[in-house]
């Protein structure tokens, strides 16, 4: 009998260092993001609303964000919910959710600069969300702990396209197959004993930008393209960016992976 398995946690490790994303999985990246961070999340409302519109949400809920960043999810949340703990490892965009939390005059959120394995509670979170926010090494654990901390639900939210889009992919990459994230989340739950459910939908994600020059700079740094590529990268965003109101926007339409899970304790 063949006896064949798929190290998920290995895979997801090799993809994270063969395409050098391990950058997105520290707090210095994002402070270093926090002036763009807000300007191009300003535009994703679609977004937003398909996310908060699969949350269970009461007066009496208490939740968890995982990754919080400067609220997209969080403030909306707090308003519909008893209470929320914001936890963000960059203290610039935790700074900034508090700002505006502040602004909104929204009082029930407790702020924790921390990471995920950094984070000590004893008690539960009615629902716990991590949108986008999964940046950890150690992702089997991390997965496990959040299922730990949650005495309800749990909601991921992650991509169900490719990190690069697939005409951009094969004249970088040629054939290589930059998978979704949410596969190889999706197997190392089920790895892990967690059956979840998966639920897909469409958004757009829009990025703006001043010129061709700054298009250049920001995708040349995001998808680590060498030199020799440049003009590559170049023409691609030539061909598909789009001028408006003196901007140039790069508007992709996405797939949203929803995975949810009911933790019964």
């Amino acid at each position: 009998m063949l006896n064949y398995t798929v190290d998920w946690v290995k895979l997801r490790e090799n993809m994270l260092f063969a395409f050098q994303r391990l950058d997105l999985y520290s707090p210095i990246y994002w402070d270093n993001e926090v002036n763009t961070i807000d300007e191009n999340l300003a535009h994703w409302n679609q977004l937003t609303k398909k996310q908060l519109g699969q949350l269970s949400l009461t007066s009496k809920t208490t939740v968890l964000d995982i990754g919080a960043g400067t609220g997209r999810i969080t403030l909306p949340v707090a308003k519909q919910v008893k209470h929320v703990t914001a936890l963000e490892p960059s203290k610039k965009l935790l700074t900034i959710l508090k700002e505006k939390a502040k602004q909104q005059q929204i009082s029930n959120i407790c702020y924790v600069n921390q990471s995920l394995d950094q984070l000590n509670v004893t008690g539960l979170y009615d629902i716990v969300i991590a949108s986008f926010s999964l940046f950890m090494l150690d992702i089997k654990n991390a997965l496990l702990k959040i299922n730990s901390l949650a005495s309800h639900q749990v909601f991921l939210f992650l991509s169900a396209s490719p990190w690069v889009d697939i005409e951009l992919q094969q004249k970088l990459y040629g054939t290589v197959a930059l998978w979704s994230d949410f596969i190889f989340i999706y197997n190392i739950l089920y790895d892990a004993g967690i059956l979840a459910n998966v639920k897909f939908s469409d958004y757009e994600l829009r990025h703006s930008f001043d010129d061709i020059d700054a298009a250049m700079y920001k995708c040349s740094q995001m998808y680590h393209v060498p030199f020799e590529k440049q003009n590559i990268l170049r023409v691609y965003l030539q061909e598909n960016l789009v001028e408006d109101d003196g901007k140039l926007w790069f508007n992709r339409k996405r797939k949203l992976a929803t995975i949810w899970w009911s933790t019964n304790k």
